[in-house]
């Protein structure tokens, strides 16, 4: 049974207890009046009565008449916070049920686009292998060369990831929260300061990227390496618009992998360190030899951490593998999740233990 027919089972329950409630509150209510009503009578027919005895005998019937009322009125006010109480309670499993609609509603969706996903990139496959193979170019694995290797940095967060949280109460809250990529480009540049060979590595920032920002760095710092770091699904990059309107532009990576291969001098190394982008990673293959991306969705501390100890890694003279595994032993060693996303993928001539980008002087 889903999570919101539950929730839906336990508020017509909880409905049906207030009924009760309230059909006892009506009765004791009703008690209350009439006991009150005979007391006073009781009380001035006590006060009528010329004869002690029949006195007496009319204000100890007022006493026990008041002391019904006082009961009754005890008995209503108990009854009226037992309501009051369910009354919360049913409000507070209205809204865990209306959160609980909108997970499943996203859940939904999620499926939705899986599936469409799963079509388009099966379209796409159709699409690359049916292609002219001569619109990406195939770049072969070289070895370091005595400079320093250059990293060019794109980052985008166009649009804000929405996070919902339920409360003890029940209340829910909902929060958008932006990537913190510049914190991720500030602890990876920490990280560079601390390494063995922190001068023979260059990065080159570009906050806010957009595809145009892409090529024009590709042309003006040839880098070695391209990574970015924000949004992606299994489709492409979300980048930031061109236009400068509020939502982001997806990068096909089909296009991305085309935009890469066209330079004379294309990266050795692509580094996606944003949700399900390993998806990816064949249409890259194509232009670039190693590629690295995340299996799944990756959650902001993870991401930075992986970050800042691959390229420590790196900047340390290690290969490529090695900066990956020293990187998911980090995330691990924080208790992060997500230390198994990290995917590493080269093409079947290159050995990723072997791929050293960082050439130690002598």
């Amino acid at each position: 049974m889903a999570r919101s027919d539950t929730l839906r089972s336990e508020i017509a329950q909880m409905e049906k207890k207030n009924a009760g409630l309230n059909s006892d509150l009506a009765k004791a209510q009703k008690a209350a009046n009439e006991a009150s009503a005979a007391a006073r009578r009781k009380q001035e027919q006590g006060a009528r009565s010329r004869s002690d005895s029949s006195r007496r005998t009319a204000m100890a019937g007022a006493e026990r008449e008041a002391k019904k009322a006082a009961d009754a009125q005890k008995k209503i006010a108990t009854l009226q916070e037992k309501i009051a109480n369910n009354t919360k309670a049913i409000a507070r499993k209205q809204t865990s049920l209306r959160a609980a609609e909108s997970t499943e509603l996203r859940a939904q969706e999620r499926m939705a686009d899986s599936r469409r996903r799963t079509e388009k990139n099966h379209a796409r496959e159709v699409a690359r292998l049916s292609r002219p193979t001569a619109h990406v170019k195939y770049v072969a694995v070289q070895l370091p060369k005595p400079e320093p290797l250059r990293v060019l940095y794109l980052t985008a967060s166009p649009e804000a990831v929405e996070t919902t949280i339920e409360h003890p109460d029940g209340s829910i809250e909902t929060n958008g929260v932006w990537l913190r990529v510049d914190y991720e480009v500030r602890q990876v540049k920490d990280m560079l300061r601390k390494s063995t060979y922190r001068d023979l590595v260059t990065i080159e920032h570009l906050p806010a990227a957009t595809a145009m920002d892409l090529l024009e760095g590709l042309n003006n710092h040839r880098p070695h390496v391209v990574h970015f770091s924000g949004h992606a699904s299994s489709l492409g990059l979300l980048l930031e618009n061109d236009a400068g309107t509020d939502a982001g532009s997806e990068l096909d990576f089909t296009l991305l992998a085309r935009m890469l291969g066209a330079t004379d001098d294309p990266p050795r190394l692509v580094v996606l360190n944003a949700c399900e982008s390993l998806d990816g990673a064949d249409d890259l293959l194509q232009t670039v030899p190693t590629v690295i991306g995340m299996s799944d969705e990756i959650n902001d501390a993870s991401a930075v951490t992986f970050a800042a100890r691959f390229y420590s890694g790196i900047a340390s003279a290690q290969s490529v593998s090695t900066a990956v595994e020293q990187a998911k032993v980090a995330m691990m060693a924080a208790s992060l999740d997500g230390a198994e996303l990290p995917v590493l993928r080269t093409r079947d001539d290159v050995d990723p233990g072997d791929l050293v980008l960082v050439k130690p002087p002598g």
